[in-house]
């Protein structure tokens, strides 16, 4: 099995999502993992297990990913050598975090949890434990003005900002040092 190999996939429409990718790609990076980084595109295949850690994030998109992670997921679930069986049992060494931007202008974290708790069950089907989820509020553009201003979060038109990618580089540094004795994670400076 391989050590010390991460991936992050992700989905973005305008650029929220990436910054967060790309802001765990280099905290991994940092740690001392060998990491890649893709956006999910129509052809992407990607084989979970050649990873010690994966991280899959998008927009939130009324409580659930949007259309192109959906059907990743579903693709991905297909891909050769893929068998579901009862009760999951647990593949060692490999792990899972969903991650997601969301608004919340109506109900906060509760309008990201379904997402994340749904993206977690395509690994957790495959025997890849989820280890943590993480959501971080970000602009949504398309929205009417105060969605982004009146909501429950307030004015979070220039979200995620520094201080929220600092907070998503510390959570990925918990991760870290919490699993770097279960799975095999390598020589981490975290």
């Amino acid at each position: 099995m391989t050590e010390g190999k991460a991936i992050v996939l992700y989905w973005t429409k305008n650029g929220n999502t990436e910054k967060v990718a790309r802001r765990i790609h280099d905290t991994l990076k940092k740690a001392g993992m060998e990491v890649s980084i893709s956006p999910i595109v129509k052809d992407l295949e990607v084989e979970y297990l050649d990873y010690n850690l994966i991280f899959l994030g998008a927009p939130v998109y009324e409580n659930l990913s949007p259309k192109p992670v959906l059907t990743f997921l579903r693709k991905n679930r297909r891909r050769d050598g893929v068998t579901l069986i009862p009760s999951a049992p647990e593949v060692p060494g490999v792990a899972a975090v969903p991650f997601c931007t969301y608004g919340g202008g109506h109900t906060g974290y509760n309008e990201a949890e379904p997402m994340l708790k749904h993206i977690g069950q395509y690994f957790e089907h495959e025997g890849i434990r989820v280890i943590e989820h993480v959501a971080v509020v970000g602009v949504f553009p398309e929205a009417d003005e105060s969605y982004n201003t009146d909501g429950r979060y307030g004015d979070i038109r220039r979200r995620p900002d520094e201080h929220d990618l600092t907070e998503v580089e510390g959570r990925v540094r918990g991760i870290l040092r919490r699993m770097h004795r279960v799975l095999p994670l390598g020589d981490l400076r975290c």
